[in-house]
């Protein structure tokens, strides 16, 4: 696959450079689907989150099919909140780690930015850096 980011020195670096907030090791689950598609593609781990996005640990078998810059909904439950966010947001970076798994790094547009999206959760989840 041609989108793939190979595993090397200096890719958390580069990864890390696109970061406007910090952070944070929150950990859940999430449900992915490609905008515009019927059933979801897939679900994972949600290893660390930030106020603009998530980052998504899932089976490669299905994250093939991910491509950066595809739009997508997710819905994430973090463990410590008992309602899911349903997200709205673009794939930015996917590379394969260990274990058959990879990540996907997905971006959530800013509240207001694009006031086609249907109704989501993006400012709520926002919030959770604010408190």
């Amino acid at each position: 696959m041609n989108t793939e980011h190979a595993t090397r020195p200096g890719d958390d670096e580069r990864h890390s450079d696109r970061r406007d907030f910090m952070r944070l090791d929150k950990t859940g689950t999430g449900l992915l689907r490609v905008s515009g598609e019927s059933h979801p593609v897939g679900s994972g781990r949600i290893i660390d989150i930030s106020a603009n996005g998530l980052n998504l640990c899932c089976d490669a078998d299905w994250a093939d099919r991910i491509r950066p810059g595809a739009a997508v909904e997710v819905v994430a439950r973090l463990e410590e909140n008992g309602e899911p966010f349903y997200l709205l947001g673009e794939v930015i970076w996917y590379r394969r780690v260990e274990d058959g798994d990879c990540q996907i790094g997905i971006e959530l547009p800013l509240p207001g930015a694009k006031p086609d999206l249907p109704r989501n959760d993006n400012r709520d989840w926002r919030a959770l850096f604010l408190a």
